[in-house]
């Protein structure tokens, strides 16, 4: 499977031709982790477990509250 990643953040319309770096489902955004320098195209529920997991990491109290929010934005 090719890992999909790069240096400057992909386009609006770039990033919806790939497949998400951690499913393989169609892209819709990007996540860039500073240890590796690459911006990474990930799918809408992976994107959602991405924020959930660093709110909940830095033990952000409303991180229930704040997902639900982020959710409906998105839908």
């Amino acid at each position: 499977m090719k890992r999909h990643g790069r240096k400057r953040p992909y386009t609006e319309a770039g990033i919806r031709r790939l497949p998400c770096a951690r499913c393989g489902r169609p892209a819709r955004h990007q996540w860039n982790a500073c240890a590796d320098g690459l911006y990474r195209p990930v799918c809408t529920r992976c994107d959602v477990a991405l924020n959930k997991l660093a709110l909940r990491f830095m033990r952000d109290p409303d991180t229930e509250i704040k997902i639900r929010t982020y959710k409906a934005k998105l839908a």
